[in-house]
């Protein structure tokens, strides 16, 4: 899980992560703020960014650029309709137009009572880890000083770090980062989503592969990383891609 911040007023965001750092379950949460000089071209890259569905987006409706608020939570509902949208406005009579434009928003709050804010995205996440316990849709990852919740379509793959009997390298769609753990209980978290597991040191989300290059020896993801394997290893990745297409007729 992800928290995005879409606001262009500089005092609300030192704000909002202030009031984070206060709360033990969020500050442990990945947090991207954008600058507001970027707003407007990151509106217009919405389309191509990866964000997955546990990702929580925060977003000021009343922003100052070209497009407002709503239009943003309009582009990221149509391009992923699971992940979930917190609304924050001064102004309380914005509900009807997000209700035209189908946004279905959870949660729509006070700007200026930050607490609030806080309290909602606790108990979003509290509803998204009881979601994880009846559907295991979402896995607990265990980083240093961070807790991570991961949908199985953010992996491309884990690996092992030389030298670490208990670190590993985790590559996903749109971060990176290391977690705390072993292969094998890494292996065992993400064996019911069909991923590779056959290769020593690595975990591998075969459903995240755009092409794989025999000659090259190297296996390409939908985000444009790449990942080097042996000749062997590009086989017996190969044979599992095929076994998959087998099952799935």
């Amino acid at each position: 899980m992800k928290i995005y911040y879409i606001e262009d007023n500089l005092f609300h965001q030192e704000l909002l992560k202030k009031e984070l750092l206060k709360h033990k379950e969020l500050s442990a949460l990945s947090l991207q703020i954008y600058p507001s000089s970027e707003l407007e071209t990151i509106y217009k890259r919405l389309d191509t960014l990866v964000f997955s569905s546990s990702d929580l987006f925060i977003i000021d409706i009343d922003l100052k650029t070209l497009h407002s608020g709503i239009d943003f939570a309009k582009k990221i509902r149509n391009k992923n309709p699971e992940c979930s949208i917190i609304f924050l406005s001064n102004d309380n009579t914005r509900g009807l137009e997000i209700i035209n434009q189908q946004i279905r928003p959870d949660r729509y709050l006070d700007k200026s009572n930050l607490e609030e804010v806080a309290q909602s995205l606790k108990q979003l996440l509290l509803e998204k880890l009881e979601a994880q316990k009846q559907s295991s849709s979402i896995i607990e990852l265990q980083g240093a000083t961070r807790v991570f919740l991961i949908a199985p379509d953010e992996v491309n793959y884990i690996s092992t770090i030389n030298g670490s009997r208990s670190t590993l390298e985790f590559y996903g769609t749109n971060e990176n980062f290391v977690i705390h753990d072993k292969m094998k209980n890494i292996k065992q978290k993400f064996q019911d989503y069909h991923f590779f597991n056959d290769l020593k040191s690595f975990s591998i989300n075969p459903f995240n592969i755009k092409e794989v290059d025999k000659q090259m020896m190297e296996v390409h993801f939908k985000n444009k990383d790449t990942l080097l394997l042996s000749s062997s290893s590009v086989k017996k990745l190969l044979r599992h891609i095929d076994q998959l297409k087998q099952t799935n007729g």
